[in-house]
């Protein structure tokens, strides 16, 4: 350090001794962060296919194919193979009411709208999959999205539809307000 000093001259060396200082003082080890608590999240609600359903809540093609969207959409953003299995099962087993779901879609949105239905119905289920895709808590929806597939695929088509409705606001408690807002 002596010899630095001596070839500075005595005008810069109290500026290179407080740069020196300095440097010294950016290498002083600090203590590593404190860690951070999660805290545990609620369990997920249980399965909504347990009660009989009433005639009232007896899935509408508006209400099945919303249903079928959400669980779409669970298959591409929860990175779950089971998930993705389970959704295909569903889309096997219930094949029937599925297409029959949408050929009512699509004609009730003909019916609405004209030449126009289809490209309405697109931009309607758009809009649909884009309120799934941001729900706020992600794990929660997969977890719910999981539990309704294996039930959906180990029930008929009839009790499909005869849950759908209560499943389908399981999955997303304001899927009922992105559905209303659709057309």
């Amino acid at each position: 350090m002596t010899n630095i000093m001596q070839r500075i001259g005595a005008f810069q060396q109290p500026l290179a001794l407080a740069s020196l200082l300095v440097l010294a003082g950016c290498t002083v080890a600090k203590a590593p962060p404190q860690p951070i608590a999660i805290a545990p999240q609620a369990p997920p609600p249980p399965s909504p296919m347990a009660p009989e359903p009433t005639p009232q809540e007896t899935a509408t093609a508006e209400i099945m194919w919303a249903l079928r969207g959400g669980l779409n959409v669970a298959a591409l953003i929860c990175n779950d193979r089971s998930v993705t299995a389970s959704y295909n099962q569903m889309l096997k087993t219930h094949r029937n009411l599925l297409n029959e779901a949408y050929a009512a879609e699509q004609a009730r949105y003909r019916t609405l709208h004209g030449t126009a239905g289809p490209a309405r119905h697109d931009a309607a289920m758009t809009r649909l999959y884009n309120g799934f895709a941001s729900v706020p808590d992600r794990r929660r929806f997969c977890l719910t999205a999981s539990r309704i597939l294996v039930d959906a695929t180990a029930l008929t088509s009839d009790r499909l539809a005869g849950i759908a409705r209560r499943a389908l606001t399981t999955l997303e408690p304001g899927a009922l307000q992105l559905i209303n807002s659709r057309d």
